[in-house]
């Protein structure tokens, strides 16, 4: 296969890896509602849940750590600068830092949370303010908005050639920038209503994004039939 039909392809699979961890932890570990659960719930869920559970979250971290490599082949697609590129492995690195907590720090909090009853509450203090910083902090704020202006850079150059997979791109970006409303009122106390919705409808429409701009490369740089003369 030529190169952009590689990327067409390559888009598709990375739209599907990045869910598969998703939606096991969906299923498994209430993912994303229990972000918002108190400190002790979430390190007795966590704790319940072993060797499977941190493992589907390092597979989450290296999705979103894979976004890199991908927003630097998709340059190649559309055209975008390098500008926006930097934005899309900017975006993946905070994405990534972020989920690393669950790895690399939750399970030692976690264990040291259920054998230890009179440390609870300072392991809860501790976990909360990690949550917070590297949770919702680094990996949600920053890594989602990153993630929404590479989005609308990839779709401003898109838009020469293909602008309903422009369109598509920049409604994901608003709405990811929407969703920022329920991670603030974490820290500042109101109501975000529908807008606790906005991010996973976001990373819905990116998921669609990536297929449908996967697809359409794949289709167009396809072989042509020979004319019988």
């Amino acid at each position: 296969m030529t190169q952009t039909r590689w990327l067409g392809a390559s888009l598709v699979l990375y739209a599907f890896a990045f869910n598969a961890p998703y939606v096991w932890l969906a299923a498994n570990f209430d993912y994303p509602a229990i972000l918002r659960r108190p400190a002790g719930e979430i390190l007795h869920a966590f704790a319940a849940g072993g060797t499977p559970l941190v493992l589907a979250w390092a597979a989450f971290m290296l999705a979103a750590l894979a976004l890199a490599p991908l927003a630097l082949a998709l340059a190649r697609l559309t055209g975008h600068g390098a500008g926006v590129t930097a934005l899309g492995i900017a975006a993946a690195l905070a994405q990534a830092i972020g989920l690393s907590r669950w790895t690399f720090v939750a399970p030692g909090l976690a264990a040291a949370w259920r054998s230890d009853a009179a440390a609870r509450t300072t392991v809860e203090a501790t976990f909360a303010t990690l949550h917070q910083f590297a949770g919702v902090g680094i990996g949600e704020t920053i890594g989602q908005v990153f993630t929404a202006f590479w989005l609308i850079g990839v779709a401003a150059a898109q838009a020469r050639t293909r602008r309903a997979l422009a369109a598509l791109a920049a409604l994901a970006a608003v709405l990811l920038l929407a969703g920022q409303a329920e991670g603030l009122a974490t820290a500042i106390a109101f109501n975000p209503g529908p807008l606790v919705w906005s991010a996973p409808l976001g990373f819905l429409a990116v998921t669609a994004w990536l297929i449908a701009t996967g697809c359409a490369a794949f289709a167009a740089d396809a072989p042509k039939a020979e004319t019988p003369t």
